[in-house]
């Protein structure tokens, strides 16, 4: 069982292709909290995972335009 623990913690690697002004973005985010792009990436992705799971699908609504 604590095998298993192990391999769902360990980081994966992920191939992101960011648009040029988002790339631009994360990087001056970088530099002014100190934390390196990767860092705030898998922050941005924990925060994604749990907006998600407190209100679904709804959290994509105004980035897609969509009315839910």
């Amino acid at each position: 069982m604590e095998m298993e623990m192990e391999k769902k913690d360990k980081p994966t690697r992920l191939t992101v292709y960011l648009p040029e002004n988002a790339r631009t973005d994360l990087l001056r985010i970088s530099k002014e909290t100190g934390l390196s792009q990767s860092q705030l990436v898998v922050l941005a992705t924990h925060s994604l995972i749990a907006n998600h799971k407190e209100i679904g699908n709804a959290i994509f609504s105004d980035l897609l335009g969509l009315k839910l």
